[in-house]
């Protein structure tokens, strides 16, 4: 997971919002398709929360809109706040069992205040900083509301997503890259640095699930 810096909202759900009895439910399937499209390009056309690949499309990779500040918790001005909406994955929402759950599909399952974030917030990079990554992929956190969050209400551990596996295959990828350019010799911090700085670079394609590839190498600049 990596702080997301929001952008300008699109044109077109701006003019919507400005019509009479305009509401979130009510939306234009061509607004929301700009919504979605503009929330895919700030984020790397990643998951907002467990950081797997979205796209705009139909089936289980397509992205859907979540809001931060959850609708039920929220007036309709605040439901078409561009500001407050996010572009997540599919989250296995057609699961039968919640513990199959993930991201919003996870959240939104949830009731009442449960759903409302203890701590973490994807905008402010200050709560992101806690957030922890175990040897075998785990995301977790020392700070038991952040972590709550992590695991209870986004179940970003999720066994029958495999979440912890795709960490860990996408950071022993980066082992490989590293071994390949340094076979027998231990890579400068330079190196680390370029890295570093190539996955925290924002951009139209993001790899899926940098987070743990970006925590490894903060470790080693």
């Amino acid at each position: 997971m990596i702080t997301i810096k929001k952008g300008k909202a699109p044109k077109e759900l701006l003019q919507y919002g400005r019509q009479d009895l305009s509401s979130y439910a009510g939306m234009p399937s061509d607004v929301k398709k700009k919504v979605i499209e503009s929330l895919l390009s700030e984020q790397g056309h990643l998951c907002a929360y467990c950081m797997s690949r979205i796209d705009g499309g139909e089936g289980k990779h397509r992205a859907t809109i979540e809001h931060w500040l959850p609708q039920a918790a929220s007036a309709e001005k605040e439901r078409l706040d561009y500001k407050n909406m996010l572009a997540v994955c599919w989250g296995n929402r057609d699961a039968h069992s919640n513990n199959d759950k993930s991201c919003d599909a996870k959240r939104g399952s949830l009731s009442g205040e449960q759903q409302n974030m203890k701590k973490l917030n994807v905008f402010d990079g200050r709560t992101m900083a806690g957030i922890r990554y175990g040897a075998d992929g785990t995301i977790f956190s020392d700070d038991p509301d952040l972590d709550e969050d992590l695991n209870k209400r986004l179940n970003l551990n999720c066994e029958a997503r495999r979440l912890k596996e795709c960490r860990l295959q996408s950071l022993r990828a980066l082992h490989r890259e590293i071994n390949e350019k340094y076979p027998n010799a231990t890579a400068p911090k330079k190196y680390f640095r370029e890295l570093l700085d190539h996955y925290t670079e924002p951009g139209e394609k993001r790899m899926p699930y940098s987070g743990i590839i970006i925590a490894w190498l903060s470790k080693r600049v």
